[in-house]
């Protein structure tokens, strides 16, 4: 009996002290710099640039914005998304698995996959994290453009790469 009485005490505690919600860890993405890669299926830098120009531009988060992830599970959390510095947060979600290299935001009308990966800054050598958006149908049907075989946004952040 007094085996059952500290497991039920135990378990009890163990909900008491686990709030559901309850932010584990905090990670911010300040955007520092943005960059589009395209490729089309015949080579025509005026095109390559114009279709450049257009994901630049609409980019949903451009240099000054960025991200915050506020993990409240194993797998995700609060998606806090400032277009830029001055901006209010737009609140969503995300989701990655442990370890994994891939994340995926939905916030707003927003809806898209993201890379991760490392780049060194030229000013002092650190590495930080890289996040790439392939952006690939979305331009190849808002534009109509067939010849658009490769769209990605890069999003460069002040976050150290793990």
């Amino acid at each position: 009996m007094r085996r059952l009485l500290v497991l039920l005490v135990a378990g009890f505690a163990l909900m008491a002290c686990s709030k559901e919600g309850a932010v584990f860890y905090t990670a911010h993405y300040p955007v520092t710099r943005l960059e589009v890669e395209v490729t089309l299926s015949a080579a025509n830098a005026e095109a390559e640039e114009e279709i450049r120009q257009i994901v630049l531009q609409d980019a949903p988060v451009q240099v000054g914005g960025g991200y915050q992830l506020d993990f409240n599970r194993f797998d995700g959390g609060i998606l806090y998304v400032r277009a830029t510095a001055n901006d209010q947060a737009i609140v969503g979600d995300f989701t990655k698995q442990p370890a994994a290299k891939e994340m995926h935001f939905a916030y707003g009308e927003e809806q898209y996959t993201v890379q991760t990966s490392r780049y060194i800054d030229p000013e002092d050598a650190s590495e930080l994290t890289l996040l790439t958006i392939d952006v690939t149908e979305h331009y190849r049907t808002a534009l109509q453009d067939e010849s658009i075989l490769k769209v990605t946004r890069k999003e460069y952040t002040a976050y150290p790469a793990y």
